[in-house]
């Protein structure tokens, strides 16, 4: 079964967008709603699992926009000092963290939205609000693709 990993925090404006969307999906997948993570993150990565990683993102890219990259471009992207997260350690720097470990990373697809704001106790953006049936979409066909490969 697919393992979608769900990162986020209610307390900063548009980091819960990736929560809240899965929140409202039926999926045909394990779900770890797992907050900030940090480090922890590594634990929930098991390398015989096809994972969907989803997290709001810092991107120069229009806010509400979704990305999506293999889970292994993930890792690049973190080492080229590229923002892919709202958080301090994210998505790409806990893969890179598995790979220093000598572990294998799980097949997977990464999924972000990108953040027009994180600072705490504001409300969402209207732009991400905007992109959440797209990451929704993006979301669903992931875990879709991946229970078929």
């Amino acid at each position: 079964m697919t393992r979608v990993i769900v990162l986020g925090s209610r307390t900063a404006c548009d980091d819960d967008a990736a929560l809240e969307a899965v929140e409202s999906m039926c999926l045909d997948a394990e779900v770890v709603m797992a907050g900030r993570p940090g480090p922890g993150l590594v634990d929930l990565l098991d390398p015989d699992v096809p994972t969907v990683l989803v997290d709001a993102v810092v991107a120069p890219l229009e806010p509400g926009s979704v990305v999506e990259f293999a889970l292994a471009d993930l890792v690049e992207r973190a080492g080229s000092g590229a923002s892919v997260s709202s958080h301090g350690l994210g998505g790409g720097q806990a893969l890179r963290l598995v790979r220093a470990l000598g572990r294998r990373l799980p097949p997977g697809t990464f999924i972000g939205i990108v953040a027009g704001n994180t600072k705490p106790g504001q409300g969402r953006s209207s732009a991400v609000s905007t992109g959440l049936p797209s990451l929704r979409d993006a979301i669903g066909a992931a875990v879709h693709r991946l229970a078929q490969s």
